[in-house]
């Protein structure tokens, strides 16, 4: 699933049943910041569609049919809601980083990643972090799978020198056989020698 739109389900499951009458719950289908977010909610006498951003229909059973979609204020929105809306956790992020051949260099772009990575990490402290090593289809299926690990191991070392806490690290290599790009063996394509750091 997108992260954005595991963040808006997120937030719409946390809104419900918060309104002000006990036996009414209000979904609300926040503003993820991309178009196409929807949400449809089901009862037995009807449905409604939530596709617009800061809109919500209310419900009091599943014998009766939600209400007509309502915008709400944004304004509204923070001061009924602010504080539970703030209390979410982010959504996940992830990030490739891509090396040189047959090395454990990164290229220069993916260097200057690492100021952003550590300040997504910061932000979802306490967070679990996935660092997978992949590599391109030149050499052996063992020499890649060694080096891909190598290279998830250096990204590591690297996270920690740049004094990022790191708990709950899973550490793992997949040599070529997840490659991004397809390619025939011994194909030396820049795209597939990388690692994927994924927080969540």
């Amino acid at each position: 699933m997108n992260a954005k739109k595991f963040m808006v389900m997120s937030l719409v499951m946390l809104l419900m049943g918060v309104s002000g009458c006990c036996h009414k719950s209000r979904i609300i289908l926040l503003d993820s910041g991309k178009a196409g977010s929807s949400i449809i909610i089901k009862t037995k006498k009807g449905q409604q569609i939530l596709d617009k951003p800061n809109t919500y229909t209310e419900t009091t059973s599943a014998e009766n049919e939600p209400s007509a979609p309502t915008a709400i204020d944004p304004r509204d929105l923070e001061k009924q809601y602010g504080s539970l809306i703030h209390s979410a956790p982010l959504p996940p992020v992830s990030f490739l980083l891509y090396f040189k051949s047959g090395a454990l260099d990164l290229t220069d772009v993916s260097r200057k990643m690492f100021s952003e990575i550590g300040d997504k990490i910061r932000k979802r402290q306490p967070c679990d972090i996935s660092i997978i090593g992949h590599s391109d289809r030149v050499g052996s299926r063992e020499s890649n799978f060694k080096l891909s690990l190598r290279r998830a191991k250096q990204v590591f070392k690297w996270l920690q020198q740049a004094g990022i806490e790191l708990k709950n690290v899973t550490i793992e290599s997949y040599g070529e056989e997840d490659l991004l790009v397809p390619t025939p063996d011994g194909v030396a394509e820049p795209r597939n020698r990388r690692v994927e750091i994924l927080v969540r």
